[in-house]
């Protein structure tokens, strides 16, 4: 079993275990990623884009039930993936942490996150990189 920022990974046969370079060097790359929260009967996964600064994951949302839970600094989860299904690779990279409301202000607004969704989105979340870990299946390691 190997650790990594206090989550216990266990690799099975073909999975490689990414270093904390490395899933900081995915995250920094930005993009899209799903963010998990508490819901009422069931955790809300949902998909989001997402900056990385100053060491947290950064989204950019509306009012509603993610800006809620930041406003409660509650915990969330996060991931980022790529994924090959005809060659049964990929990767992921997997953040657990706290929600935090941020300004809507010039910095906010000027970061590289536009919404996808119609409706008004000019809120702004971040996540705690508080435990990162990420895993990969390389070429030729997959089941098939």
């Amino acid at each position: 079993m190997s650790r990594r920022d206090d989550i216990a990974i266990t690799p099975g046969p073909g999975i490689e275990i990414f270093p904390s370079a490395e899933c900081m060097r995915r995250l920094r790359a930005g993009g899209v990623g799903r963010i998990a929260m508490r819901g009422e009967s069931a955790p809300e996964i949902r998909p989001v884009n997402f900056t990385l600064r100053d060491g947290n994951v950064i989204i950019r949302t509306g009012d509603g039930a993610i800006l809620a839970a930041a406003k409660n600094a509650e915990a969330a989860g996060f991931e980022i993936d790529e994924i090959d299904p005809l060659e049964h690779t990929g990767w992921s990279v997997v953040v657990a942490g706290k929600l935090f409301e941020l300004p809507t202000d010039d910095e906010h607004l000027s970061l590289p996150l536009r919404p996808w969704a119609s409706g008004r989105k000019d809120r702004f979340v971040g996540i705690t990189l508080d435990r990162v870990s990420g895993l990969r299946i390389p070429p030729g390691r997959g089941n098939r």
